[in-house]
């Protein structure tokens, strides 16, 4: 009988590391997509400058936009260098029921990230949208029936919305781990607002 209660006592020893242990690797794991996050959110944040002005320039041409020969072909809208944020580890970990057994600090902190990430995530979706339709402008105004104004105006007064309301989110992300090690995020693709809209010459 001893080396029944023996063996379950050293099964539920076991048992019991190996929590601990997938619990510490969902931490670390959870930590590690966070960092991730806060590096793509702060290179977004890099380009917010040449975002307002890019979205100031494009008002500038709308408000002068009364014919055919408002502007040329060829305009440089560009791309704000929005990038996804990933939130497949926190998923996951909820999924498995680890989190409910984190302390209620760790808890609470990772909620409220990961719901501010979602936030700042689904701004930079619909800034994408938003600036795809300011890229028909590069078509030129003879290209342009004067029936798209309105949604060009539209899309512009979105996407400066979504511009402030990112531009007021997205520090508190990013400083949301003072002291932490950030490595620098490299864009697949990068923010070309900061090119000039118009050629030289």
């Amino acid at each position: 009988m001893l080396g029944v209660l023996t063996a379950l006592a050293l099964e539920q020893g076991v048992e019991s590391l190996h929590e601990r242990s997938l619990a510490h690797e969902a931490r670390q794991a959870i930590d590690q997509e966070i960092q991730t996050d806060i590096g793509r959110t702060a290179y977004r944040l890099s380009q917010q400058a040449c975002i307002e002005k890019r979205l100031d320039e494009i008002e500038a041409l709308l408000g002068d936009w009364r014919d055919d020969d408002a502007f040329p072909a060829g305009l440089h809208i560009g791309f704000p260098g929005d990038v996804g944020l990933v939130y497949e580890r926190w998923e996951a970990n909820l999924a498995s029921g680890r989190f409910n057994e984190e302390s209620a600090k760790d808890q609470s902190e990772q909620a409220g990230l990961y719901s501010l990430i979602k936030i700042l995530d689904d701004l930079q979706l619909k800034e994408i949208d938003e600036w795809s339709q300011l890229r028909t402008l590069e078509l030129g105004s003879r290209a342009l029936s004067p029936a798209a104004k309105p949604m060009i105006a539209s899309a512009l007064a979105s996407a400066r919305a979504d511009a402030r309301s990112f531009k007021l989110l997205a520090p508190v992300l990013v400083n949301s781990r003072p002291g932490a090690a950030r490595t620098a995020f490299s864009p697949a693709q990068l923010g070309t607002a900061c090119q000039p809209m118009r050629k030289a010459g």
